[in-house]
């Protein structure tokens, strides 16, 4: 085995570590590495968990530094990145014994990366001491701008992890909004590719001490911020699973686990959505069109195997008998288990009959709360609910002969609900120009207009209903949508910052009387415990 060799397999074995962080030994070594810099030791360390809550405390240390994060944190932030902001605020404060950000700020200063202010100031940073050091370990500098492609392992392996434009960490799916700073942290000036490369230039000499010091920091820690009073520090995760190329892939699972919870869920080095990977049999396998043919593949098999399960012939699970026993979620669970299936013999009429016993009490709680609401003095913006027009099972087949199947709890929503439009106006409930948008509960009626094909002839969606901002006359995202042609019981709402299912987006509405958005609010008007109350299951 050549020491070169021997180096870059040493440096991916610490690049896909599970051990825990040395945190001793990391703020050892990166007050050496600041000493050695020529720059004053950090007066503060802050550890994370995980990268991904340490990015919001960067986002919040560098807005003063850097436009773009200075905008991005004052413009309308959606309710969970107010929670993240929140969260790291604390921690900066309460860490170092600020009164608040702006005190933590000011013992943090300015960034030491390249990436992290703008314009940047050179003499601030560490990539000119690093640049010096490492010109001084080779007789020609073109050494050092080696570039290894995929086909070397601990390149590919960084790369698709956290590096470039393409590691999985990175993704909004997993790190929404400040998933770019997963990819500026003190690795992406000087890569453990690059340590793995100056380490063989080294050889048996010894190394400048700004480099020996990086590499310390690099065996004993995850991602990290170098600040001019501080450094905001991540640990490593505790889970991690890796395919035969040493790239983020498992196919029952998270990929990635860290120590708070945070989960990335990846296949074959790609960022992939959570139910990708944990219901992988009851995904429209049109979602996966362009994706890797390797999960194709995959989900293929996985689907085949949940349609013989479903096919057998002890399968018969007396549905709705349980669902009207009270079993309600777990028989939808079921149901959207069962794919495709649903829609076929022997499940196809208990799972119509659980449809529509569903869909009679979602309209009779419907009924109670905008009886409870009018008596509260609520001021509805329009007609509050529209009964199903009579000509509803015409609409549906003329939109399914264009489109394709829409998910059973839908069509039975249009078939027995109609539309609901709980927007409007109240002095706590629905404040205009509030804190927080209430997210009132609203289904557009079924017509032809709330139908957009995609450029694929294979591709539709369907509008359920504007965003929780647009309800708040506040402009706001994308609205709230299913993806079509979809056969399964039900169907992913789309948009919807809490990515479940409609008939489990339903429950969470009346869980809060009709205003889902102040789900994870610390104040919760006291009338939703009124309107909530006595409403039925399902």
């Amino acid at each position: 085995m050549t020491p070169a060799y021997q180096h870059r397999t040493d440096w991916l074995r610490r690049l896909l570590s599970t051990e825990p962080a040395d945190r001793t030994g990391a703020e050892s070594a990166v007050c050496r590495l600041y000493g050695a810099a020529g720059f004053a030791e950090p007066q503060q360390i802050i550890w994370f968990d995980s990268p991904f809550e340490a990015t919001w405390a960067v986002a919040l240390l560098i807005a003063p530094h850097h436009g773009l994060w200075a905008n991005t944190l004052a413009s309308g932030l959606s309710k969970d990145d107010a929670q993240r902001v929140a969260r790291a605020t604390a921690v900066l404060a309460g860490q170092i014994g600020a009164a608040g950000l702006e005190a933590a700020r000011s013992v943090f200063g300015a960034p030491r990366g390249q990436s992290l202010q703008f314009p940047p100031v050179v003499g601030r940073m560490f990539s000119s001491a690093l640049l010096e050091a490492r010109h001084g370990i080779v007789d020609d500098i073109m050494q050092l701008f080696t570039v290894h492609g995929d086909d070397d392992a601990l390149a590919g392996a960084e790369n698709h992890f956290w590096g470039g434009n393409r590691g999985a960490l990175r993704s909004a799916l997993h790190c929404p909004t400040t998933d770019s700073l997963i990819g500026q942290s003190f690795y992406s000036e000087y890569s453990f590719s690059q340590m793995a490369d100056d380490q063989e230039h080294v050889g048996d000499r010894t190394p400048p001490a700004v480099l020996a010091a990086a590499w310390d920091v690099g065996r004993a820690s995850g991602l990290w911020w170098p600040f001019e009073g501080g450094a905001i520090m991540s640990d490593r995760p505790s889970e991690l699973h890796v395919n035969e190329r040493h790239l983020l892939e498992r196919g029952d699972g998270p990929a990635v686990v860290y120590r708070d919870g945070r989960r990335v869920y990846a296949w074959n080095g790609k960022a992939v959505p959570e139910r990708w990977i944990e219901q992988t049999a009851s995904v429209p396998a049109r979602e996966f069109k362009g994706f890797d043919p390797t999960f194709r593949k995959y989900a293929e098999a996985k689907a085949r195997a949940a349609a013989a399960r479903a096919a057998a012939p002890v399968a018969r699970r007396d549905l709705a008998a349980r669902y009207r026993a009270g079993e309600h979620r777990a028989v939808w669970t079921e149901l959207v288990g069962l794919g495709p299936a649903a829609r076929q013999k022997p499940y196809a009429d208990e799972a119509l009959e659980v449809a529509h016993e569903t869909m009679r009490r979602v309209e009779a709680n419907l009924r109670t709360l905008i009886e409870r609401l009018r008596g509260m003095g609520y001021v509805f913006a329009d007609a509050p609910h529209i009964p199903p027009a009579r000509q509803v099972h015409k609409e549906i087949a003329r939109i399914e002969r264009r489109v394709g199947a829409l998910p059973l709890s839908l069509r039975t929503f249009y078939e027995v609900v109609g539309a609901v439009d709980l927007t409007g106006t109240h002095p706590t409930l629905a404040p205009a120009r509030g804190p927080i948008a209430p997210d009132p509960l609203l289904v557009y009626a079924l017509s032809e207009d709330v139908v957009e094909s995609g450029e694929d002839d294979d591709a539709a969606v369907i509008i359920i209903a504007p965003d929780d901002l647009h309800k708040a006359d506040v402009s706001g995202g994308d609205p709230y949508e299913m993806a079509l042609p979809d056969a399964r019981a039900d169907g992913e709402l789309l948009n919807e910052r809490h990515h479940v299912f409609f008939v489990e987006y339903l429950r969470l509405c009346f869980t809060f009387g009709g205003f889902p958005g102040y789900e994870g609010a610390a104040d919760v008007p006291p009338e939703i415990a009124t309107l909530r109350a006595g409403l039925l299951d399902f």
